[in-house]
């Protein structure tokens, strides 16, 4: 039986809600600082015990810090504190007064401090932290979840829940002390004491961390999880996820021991820390977190054993790219935030370093290939350096410092060579061990161990902004045997942008073989010429893509061909794929993408084979697609799933995909049917949708399909169930997803916008993400002000505000006067196609926000592309 949706009455439901959030999100917005705040005193140690009223999501707190003064004179010290209530401060072991204003507690000194004089500084308070921790508790959706206390320090958060210095350019050792109920676990950083009995069946656990880190990775984890304990080297391992995951413990960290092995080995510096512990969390504000020596992970990585045949690298992008960071990040930690690459740039590299290693070369160039082409485009990225002080969030232009960072040190290593390269890294590691750095540190470095001046590389690829965009036309002298090409850098040179000095590789193929002709480039425009033995066959630019670059080299569809077929690598095959997607009606493009997408050599470049396909949309590439659905790997069946999507109205498509949706042993697979049947707009689509609504599944990954293909349906007659699967009660990741769909239904449905801005005001994290993209699709100008009062909440991870703020200013622009498109008679106003292109570049936009934001709140999901075709945190 269907449960029917009571309409709502919009004016007096959204008034009454403003109201209520504005209540709700009263503090100050947060902004993290680019610049390291000049430090008055050393923290030594900090001693923090912690219990918890969990019904009322409470912290009751006591820290101790010990610290030595840096400058004679100081009368008060200085802790940075939000959310919490300081009841008591002694100094020395005797009462002090204390203050709190502006998120600073002030702690009195008795008389003037000496510079080396040590204090030993005791706090106690409680709290009801809104940022740095959080509680995940059974509620009305997930009455048999797990409970869970977790923190999340970064950027700026650990104050929430512990008066202390937080900010990076400084390191303690510490103490975590959690008394909590009997039967859960905690992980916490370093090594575990001890595990004591205290009152009403609680036990209290005693970790310490006895090397020095910077604050925001101190860290712990308590609920009710199920641990799976190894050892390497003998060093500890743990395996924690929340109590009914335990299955996807296997799946998810088969790898861990041998890719500890690997960094150890590749940057010359055993691990360094006394345990490794990976704990899984529910509703976790990212997909990953370094906190040192116990990386926390998001519950929706883990790997269900029936669905990890149908990922290519399952979840080992996330975990190679947090464990990378044990090093760079949290053993050799940025200063300040203007230098955050320094620990997500190698991290992402990490990632990739590890993808080469366990499953080749090609893998990691696809990777470096695809994050290029998402980079190149954006224009919010382009124009900024990777280190910048024009920030209030630390990854604001998150793009930069993950993935053009990771691009950097790819190029750098192409540059000096891995004997070189790696040799500079472990000198790195070695001569800043435990300490902070900035951008110059690394470059001394390099130039210490390897005598290579890198300035120009820094200046160009890290100060500077953006990448060059080549512009390249060829042509061949017959009787001089002489191809000549024509290179221009077609950026526009502005701000931090200028011209490029960078080695490119030409490779030209004759009826002799290939012959490599390395050239550099450093002008505006510039004509470089070869000799060749005959006529060329094959001419590439940058051959392997070794240059974070856009290109464009015009060629004729028979060069892309012969590219696809013969280029030995894989970006070069794949930027032929591409090309070839352009023209239309040629049936031997068709064939020879038909044929790269079924016998390709490597599975990325079948999947591009089949998106030109997609793009090309003939009856031609139907049947191409159609006959690479035999493909062996469910992630490039998808591939060809999805793209049958572009051919509406096609009953072979149809009955194919429905016989996909039946038969096919990946759910990946089925759902992907289910989203190109919807796309379609097949006949009886929405009765199947509803039907698989009925179905279960490993982790609902049909129910997720059937949620998402309702969104791309686009029939209002799927509204009530929307609503129905949007509803409390229902599990939160298909509410989320139901949510996300009734952002695309209905549009004028003022009813619905007063639903999603009333899940504005859940505890939930994931519901209030998914509900706010939901209102910015809408575009009711109704949400604006909702919208804003969340944001100054400043209750959201790293990333999200800055993104929120995009969001907000797009649907003011979409709603500014003058931008309607005026009804049928009415003069003025733009005309009708007009206003559609920029409800489009609108939609676009807020597209660009959307994939800004899930990247930064699923971390790693983005840069390790775990999903084929997709970009990944």
């Amino acid at each position: 039986m269907k449960r029917h949706w009571k309409k709502l009455q919009p004016p007096v439901f959204l008034a009454g809600l403003i109201l209520v959030l504005a209540s709700l999100f009263a503090t100050a917005t947060r902004a993290d600082r680019p610049y390291a705040p000049s430090r008055e005193y050393h923290l030594q140690n900090v001693r923090v015990s912690l219990r918890f009223d969990i019904d009322q999501r409470k912290v009751f707190g006591e820290v101790t810090h010990t610290l030595s003064v840096l400058r004679d004179g100081l009368t008060q010290l200085d802790f940075d504190c939000a959310d919490l209530t300081v009841s008591s401060a002694r100094v020395n072991g005797k009462d002090a007064a204390f203050s709190l204003r502006d998120n600073k507690l002030g702690v009195s000194l008795a008389q003037p401090a000496k510079s080396g004089e040590v204090f030993e500084v005791n706090l106690r308070y409680e709290g009801k932290p809104t940022a740095g921790l959080y509680f995940i508790l059974p509620d009305k959706d997930n009455p048999t979840r797990a409970r869970e206390i977790w923190t999340q320090g970064e950027a700026e958060d650990t104050h929430h829940y512990i008066p202390i210095y937080d900010y990076p350019n400084d390191r303690t050792t510490s103490e975590m002390i959690l008394t909590v109920p009997g039967d859960w676990l905690t992980v916490s950083n370093g090594k575990l004491i001890s595990v004591q009995d205290a009152a009403n069946g609680q036990k209290t656990w005693t970790w310490r961390q006895s090397l020095p880190v910077s604050t925001y990775l101190i860290s712990f984890v308590a609920g009710e999880y199920v641990e799976k304990k190894d050892t390497w080297r003998n060093i500890p391992l743990s395996y924690n996820v929340p109590r009914g995951l335990e299955d996807t413990i296997d799946p998810t960290f088969p790898h861990t021991k041998e890719m500890l092995d690997f960094f150890s080995q590749r940057f010359g510096v055993a691990y360094p820390w006394e345990q490794y512990a990976q704990t899984a969390v529910h509703d976790f504000v990212a997909s990953g977190m370094e906190n040192v020596s116990a990386t926390t992970l998001s519950a929706r990585d883990m790997i269900h054993a029936e669905l990890a045949g149908e990922k290519p690298e399952a979840a080992d992008g996330l975990l190679s790219h947090e464990l990378t960071h044990q090093w760079f990040g949290d053993l050799v930690t940025c200063k300040d935030w203007t230098n955050t690459w320094l620990n997500e740039g190698f991290a992402t590299f990490g990632a990739s370093l590890w993808e080469e290693h366990a499953y080749g070369a090609d893998a990691s160039a696809y990777r470096y290939w695809r994050e290029q082409n998402g980079w190149m485009p954006s224009r919010d990225l382009y124009p900024v350096p990777i280190v910048t002080r024009e920030i209030d969030d630390s990854v604001e232009y998150v793009g930069n410092v993950y993935d053009k960072s990771g691009w950097v040190l790819h190029m750098l290593r192409e540059q000096l060579g891995d004997e070189a390269f790696f040799r500079a890294l472990q000198h790195y590691l070695e001569t800043y061990r435990l300490q902070n750095v900035v951008t110059a540190d690394l470059v001394k470095a390099i130039e210490e161990s390897t005598g290579t001046n890198v300035d120009r590389f820094f200046d160009q690829w890290i100060y500077g902004a953006g990448a060059p965009r080549f512009m390249v036309r060829s042509a061949y002298d017959s009787t001089a045997r002489k191809l000549s090409l024509d290179v221009q850098q077609t950026q526009k040179v502005e701000g931090r942008v200028g011209l490029f000095r960078v080695p490119v590789d030409i490779a030209v193929t004759t009826a002799s073989g290939e012959k490599l002709f390395p050239i550099e480039i450093s002008k505006a425009q510039e004509t470089f010429s070869f000799t060749l033995d005959g006529p060329p066959l094959v001419v590439l630019f940058d051959k392997g893509d070794k240059i974070l670059k856009s290109l464009d080299f015009t060629k004729t569809p028979e060069e892309w061909i012969r590219q696809l077929q013969t280029a030995a690598d894989v970006p070069d095959r794949a930027d032929a794929a591409v090309a070839l997607g352009n023209f239309k009606d040629n049936e031997d493009v068709s064939d020879a993408l038909g044929k790269a997408a079924r016998q390709d050599k490597f599975w990325g470049v079948r999947e591009e084979a089949l998106r030109a396909l997609g793009r090309i949309a003939s009856p031609a590439a139907r049947k191409q697609i159609l006959a690479a659905l035999s493909n062996e790997q469910p992630w490039v069946r998808q591939a060809a799933v999805e793209q049958l999507g572009h051919f509406q109205n096609e009953g072979d498509v149809v009955k194919r995909l429905q016989n996909v949706y039946k038969d096919d042993k990946a759910y990946s697979v089925r759902g992907a049917a289910l989203q190109s049947l919807a796309q379609d707009k097949a006949n009886g689509i929405a009765g199947l949708l509803e039907k698989t609504l009925a179905a279960s599944s490993p982790d609902d990954v049909l129910r997720q399909s059937a949620l998402r293909a309702m969104g791309s349906l686009g029939d209002d007659s799927v509204v009530p169930s929307l609503v129905e699967w949007s509803s409390p009660g229902r599990p939160t990741l298909l509410r989320g997803i139901a949510i996300g769909a009734l952002g695309r239904v209905d549009l004028k449905n003022h009813e619905i916008t007063a639903r999603l801005i009333g899940y504005l005001s859940e505890p939930s994290f994931d519901i209030r993400f998914a509900s706010i993209f939901a209102l910015g699709r809408r575009g009711d100008p109704t949400a604006i002000e909702p919208l804003e009062a969340l944001l100054k909440s400043g209750q959201f991870s790293i990333g999200v505000p800055h993104s929120l703020e995009g969001l907000i200013e797009q649907l003011k622009t979409k709603n500014a006067p003058g931008k309607e498109t005026p009804a049928a008679g009415q003069k003025g106003g733009e005309p009708a196609a007009a206003s559609a292109n920029a409800n489009q570049v609108v939609l676009d936009r807020l597209d660009q926000l959307e994939q800004q934001i899930t990247e930064m709140n699923n971390r790693l999901r983005r840069i390790e592309a775990s999903l084929p075709g997709s970009k990944s945190d």
